[in-house]
């Protein structure tokens, strides 16, 4: 009987010790990246980074620290910090042998500099950075399932650059430096076209050769052009032709200032 009782103890001792050393071993990053990858279905993008920041900093150049990158590359997208999202984007793109990950990963970039870029007031550089990013993507992957949104991107991007340049144009109609106001309008009808501020910038041309008192300048531009005015440009082309033939009047000021 003793001696069973001795057995006993040694098989409860033995095993409750194995018990305990299994709860203190560290989990493996098989199991962190899955816990990683959890917070980041769940928006919790802070917890998120820092287990893929954590097998980051214990394996170097498997595959699951490659996986681990572009996951980063996701929370930090989360965190709104979009140059950390762009630097591991583009790690993953670069070592990755998943074309459809790489699409991916390629378009998470696409809309890092997409957000990054600066109201039409600001400098533009990063406006054009921007579009040249997202049409390298589209030269990289033309029939992507991302197109739409590619394309609404671009869109929104030149809108944003032809309204700086209208914005602009019309400034220097206010200070009455028309010739640098026609530059500006110039830029928006020969490189924007397609922009809703294309019709604006031909009606301001018009406008702004009245303000120079050359009102047979403004005819001869509209008789030259009118074949690409719409239907509302042309009735408001004419409307600005027959009320400012012979003077700007308080209504004329009123539309450049407002």
């Amino acid at each position: 009987m003793f001696i069973r009782l001795i057995i006993l103890f040694i098989f409860i001792f033995t095993n409750g010790c194995s018990s305990i050393n299994l709860k203190n071993e560290p989990a493996s990053n098989d199991i962190i990246f899955l816990k990683a990858k959890s917070f980041l279905d769940n928006n919790k993008f802070e917890k998120a980074k820092s287990n893929f920041l954590q097998i980051l900093d214990s394996e170097k150049g498997s595959e699951l620290a490659l996986l681990s990158h572009l996951y980063l590359g996701y929370s930090y997208y989360g965190l709104k910090n979009y140059d950390e999202s762009i630097y591991n984007f583009n790690y993953y793109s670069m070592f990755s042998k998943d074309i459809m990950k790489i699409e991916d990963s390629q378009f998470m970039k696409s809309k890092c500099v997409y957000k990054m870029t600066l109201p039409f007031k600001n400098d533009q550089t990063q406006t054009f950075l921007a579009i040249s990013t997202i049409q390298e993507f589209l030269d990289n992957f033309p029939t992507s399932k991302y197109g739409y949104e590619i394309n609404t991107m671009i869109t929104s991007l030149r809108n944003k650059i032809s309204k700086k340049y209208y914005e602009t144009g019309r400034l220097y109609m206010k200070m009455k430096s028309y010739n640098a106001a026609k530059y500006y309008f110039d830029l928006v009808i020969d490189d924007y076209y397609d922009t809703k501020y294309y019709s604006e910038a031909k009606i301001s041309y018009i406008f702004n050769y009245i303000l120079m008192d050359d009102y047979e300048g403004a005819v001869i531009y509209y008789n030259e052009n009118k074949d690409s005015f719409d239907f509302e440009a042309k009735e408001e082309a004419n409307y600005i032709l027959s009320k400012y033939k012979h003077k700007i009047g308080l209504s004329g000021y009123y539309r450049l200032y407002r």
